[in-house]
């Protein structure tokens, strides 16, 4: 579960909320499977978003996920480091926000699997917000995601929550996939992933597609591509955000 705070404005900080263990990366929209008890998840990616206002990347970012009770709760963090090319500025770069989080599944069936999951993001300095890395404010996350597996090729996946910001500029934000596995090693994945306001004035929602290859059964490479469909008024257009990671369990 990864709140990537890169686009600018509270919208598209909170968007990206659910990027996490699987359809996690390389998606936005949360899952909600849990590992075993002791096992480790680690993710490390990079990133690239590109909008109207420039560039900016996360190279690296990492993601750790630890199994705690088994079959029902994990805990995670995600720390990245952030390289920011404005169109109309100079480059910079710095450590972004570290989030924190825990998740605990309440109904684990042979088809359908729900969880309910608390993110916290750490603010970053207000110098570091300036240069147009990370989100100065502290941001809460409080997230449902659901699977259900409709057959041994067919999956669904969703999520929505809400992200308390500091300052009052507080979103719900909502997502949907389906993954088809073309076999043992090829998974594809399409999505759609948005965000609205406190007050549903303004909204944002962006289109995802992209696939998980596995080298073995602890070693996968992911990969995703989105690009815009609608913006919140005043906001840089996002022409195309890319995802590449390696995800490892041990």
């Amino acid at each position: 579960m990864k709140l990537f705070l890169t686009r600018p404005a509270a919208l598209v900080a909170v968007l990206a909320v659910c990027q996490a263990a699987v359809a996690g990366p390389p998606l936005q929209t949360e899952d909600p499977e849990i590992l075993d008890q002791w096992q480790w998840e680690i993710i490390t990616a990079t990133t690239l978003t590109s909008t109207d206002g420039g560039d900016t990347w996360q190279a690296p970012f990492l993601d750790l996920s630890l199994g705690l009770i088994q079959d029902s709760v994990q805990v995670f963090a995600a720390y990245p480091y952030v390289y920011v090319d404005p169109d109309d500025g100079d480059s910079e770069w710095d450590f972004g926000n570290l989030e924190t989080g825990i998740k605990w599944r309440f109904i684990n069936t042979e088809r359908l699997q729900v969880a309910a999951g608390f993110l916290y993001a750490f603010g970053v300095t207000r110098r570091t917000a300036e240069k147009g890395i990370g989100d100065d404010e502290d941001v809460a996350v409080f997230l449902l995601p659901a699977q259900y597996q409709l057959n041994d090729k067919w999956r669904i996946n969703a999520s929505a929550g809400y992200a308390s910001v500091d300052d009052g500029r507080d979103e719900w934000f909502y997502s949907g996939a389906v993954a088809y596995g073309l076999n043992d090693r090829w998974e594809l994945l399409f999505e759609l992933a948005g965000a609205t306001d406190n007050d549903f004035e303004d909204d944002l929602l962006d289109v995802r597609a992209g696939f998980d290859f596995a080298f073995t059964e602890d070693f996968h490479f992911l990969f995703s591509a989105a690009t815009g469909l609608r913006e919140p008024d005043g906001e840089d257009e996002l022409d195309y955000d890319i995802f590449m990671g390696l995800q490892f369990f041990r």
